[in-house]
């Protein structure tokens, strides 16, 4: 009686499982998620395309004082930088940091102190400050003036 009980069990079993996996045959992903597609896209409307721009986009003059180039803060660039003569170092930048520049840019600033020509791979970072009135040049490897900056 219990092997009668547990072959109909079984038999039943086999029966459910194998109608499960014929319906899952018969249903195509795919299809599936076209028609999920079609059912959310139904509502949503198409986006209008993005208006094309019909006039040029137009660059800021430079703020009075700057040096030419793109704005950096505490640079020759930034028109705060005069604090320090940052901003009048733009004829010195590309020269050689030699003795007789070094004379030309004293006699530029009106004054010798607060200017540090700081040498390619110094250790530490120098934080450009607008409001600091020291002066920095900055070096290359072979010594030329790259950037002014106050801080």
């Amino acid at each position: 009686m219990i092997r009668i009980a547990t072959l109909l069990v079984t038999a039943a079993a086999t029966l459910a499982l194998a109608a499960c996996s014929k319906e899952a045959e018969a249903v195509d992903p795919a299809a599936e998620a076209d028609a999920f597609a079609q059912r959310i896209n139904a509502n949503t409307p198409t986006p209008a395309p993005a208006a094309e721009a019909k006039v040029a986009p137009r660059i800021a003059k430079p703020l009075p004082g700057a040096a030419p180039g793109p704005f950096l803060p505490g640079t020759a660039t930034d028109p705060a930088s005069a604090t320090c003569g940052a901003n009048r170092m733009g004829p010195f930048i590309g020269k050689l940091a030699d003795e007789a520049t070094r004379l030309d840019i004293v006699k530029t600033l009106g004054r010798s102190d607060n200017i540090r020509f700081v040498a390619f791979g110094s250790p530490g970072f120098i934080n450009p400050d607008p409001t600091n009135p020291r002066l920095n040049l900055m070096l290359d490897a072979q010594n030329i003036i790259r950037d002014a900056r106050c801080g």
